[in-house]
């Protein structure tokens, strides 16, 4: 596109405003999603005590509106390494499954994006947990 004439700041910013709402926020917050995420958190097993985690994860693009997801849990007892897939609800939401080969167990994940940080609950027929993310 070609503009004859040379515009001011704020009419480069209204323009600027207007050619984002036309894209859309859903591709920038989506992209926004793929890299590496560390934080913490707990998981509550239906047989035992709540017990808190730390978490390095990783989302990749899988397509439009779909990621894969891969994840690495460490408490005072044990590692827990589990695999996923999200789907984009909204541009701040994504829900989907995960998977954990060591114990056999798979469940439902919810991530929400809240500012900078990402917020995760996940749960199963064996139990649940939450986890607060920040990219790494």
């Amino acid at each position: 596109m070609y503009f004859s004439r040379k515009f001011s700041a704020s009419e480069l910013a209204i323009l600027t405003a207007l050619a984002a709402s036309q894209i859309g926020a859903s591709p920038v917050l989506a992209a926004s999603l793929e890299g590496s995420w560390s934080g913490g958190g707990y998981v509550q097993p239906n047989s035992g005590k709540r017990e808190r985690v730390r978490c390095r994860v990783s989302f990749n693009r899988q397509g439009a509106k779909v990621f894969g997801v891969s994840a690495t849990c460490a408490s005072a007892s044990t590692t827990i390494r589990q695999t996923g897939q999200l789907l984009m609800v909204n541009p701040r939401r994504y829900i989907g499954d995960f998977y954990n080969s060591q114990y056999d167990i798979s469940g439902r994940v919810r991530v929400t994006f809240h500012g900078s940080r990402l917020s995760v609950t996940f749960s199963s027929a064996n139990g649940g947990g939450q986890l607060s993310l920040r990219r790494r």
